[in-house]
């Protein structure tokens, strides 16, 4: 790569697609046929909230008051209006490189609200996320692992970077949440994936992934006895149900669900 004269755009050597790409889980980036524009460009750690906000609800035009909320959470100052239009000039300097050949990506003010527009054909690593999940748990229903199995893994490749390290706010941490959730889900699907395939030892280990990131997420410890199953090690069925049964009762004072407890016996009763 070299560099240009602002060091937080790079331009790669070589051709790329000159389709807009937009990275909001983990570091932030917008990618632009060569062009790169890295977390370091954005105008500090307001500008990164006011971007990944409008990214995030880019179908619906955005009120200002909802964006100095974004921006300052419950401290906003008595001069937060005209702040607020010097951020908005600030990205749109920001995304010049790329909005100059691109005309169609534009922060757009209107009274009392600004809406941000992306070319149709934009990527949006969290819009991915969600249709890849989507894609991964309709093809499971269909058996269609060999479809399945990849759409889950990039959706919960993405949703594990993270969203905006370091910072705080209602809005953020239900985003957080959303993406643990997606991650979840995904990692489910890889399992069941990874089972319908018949490689039961891939799903074992992707199903202690998930118990190490949700202990008390039962579906977890159901499909990681699935998988020991599919094995044909019934011990290690019993194993982890006793896992299952310390974890509830050491951090959430419960027991197994019927639904476990159902499927442990179905699992290691008379054959």
């Amino acid at each position: 790569m070299r560099e240009l004269r602002n060091p937080c755009i790079s331009v790669a050597l070589q051709k790329g697609t000159p389709l807009l790409r937009v990275y909001i889980c983990g570091r932030l980036a917008i990618e632009h046929d060569s062009t790169v524009l890295l977390e370091s460009a954005f105008p500090a750690r307001q500008g990164r909230r006011v971007w990944t906000y409008l990214v995030v609800n880019r179908r619906l035009p955005v009120g200002r008051e909802d964006l100095a909320t974004v921006i300052w959470d419950d401290d906003i100052p008595d001069g937060w209006d005209p702040a607020l239009n010097a951020l908005i000039s600030r990205l749109r300097v920001m995304l010049k490189p790329i909005s100059s050949r691109e005309p169609e990506l534009t922060i757009r003010g209107d009274v009392g609200r600004y809406a941000l527009r992306l070319p149709v054909e934009t990527f949006v690593d969290l819009e991915r996320a969600r249709l890849a999940l989507h894609t991964a748990e309709t093809k499971l229903r269909s058996n269609e692992y060999e479809v399945a199995l990849p759409e889950a893994r990039v959706a919960m490749e993405i949703a594990a970077r993270g969203f905006l390290s370091g910072e705080t706010g209602a809005w953020i941490e239900g985003q957080r949440r959303s993406l643990r959730d997606l991650q979840v889900r995904a990692l489910e699907c890889t399992i069941a994936a990874e089972l319908g395939r018949g490689n039961p030892h891939l799903a074992e280990i992707e199903a202690e992934n998930l118990i190490a990131l949700e202990p008390l997420h039962e579906p977890g410890y159901q499909l990681k006895m699935r998988a020991a199953a599919a094995r044909g090690n019934v011990a290690a069925v019993s194993r982890i149900m006793l896992e299952c049964r310390a974890a509830l009762r050491a951090q959430a004072g419960t027991e197994p669900s019927p639904d476990t407890v159902r499927l442990y016996r179905g699992l290691t009763g008379p054959r």
